[in-house]
């Protein structure tokens, strides 16, 4: 089962080195995978301003669906 483990309200988002990340087309919006070993980084603006860097693990999805960013994780 998978589940929103964080959830972000963005201005800007930057998917670092866009060649570590998959992209498809979802029913809830557009689902980044992350396709580097030990993961693929992602810059987040806020709509505050303020920016913070996430480093998302290989085989981790982040999907993005307006202004929202969802970081998704797995049930064990």
């Amino acid at each position: 089962m998978v589940y929103s483990y964080q959830v972000i309200k963005f201005q800007t988002i930057s998917f670092l080195q866009g060649t570590n990340w998959s992209q498809s087309i979802g029913d809830k919006g557009i689902l980044y995978k992350s396709l580097k070993d030990p993961y693929s980084k992602i810059l987040v603006q806020s709509s505050n301003g303020s920016k913070k860097l996430y480093r998302i693990p290989k085989d981790r999805t982040v999907l993005v669906t307006n202004d929202i960013v969802h970081f998704l994780g797995e049930l064990g």
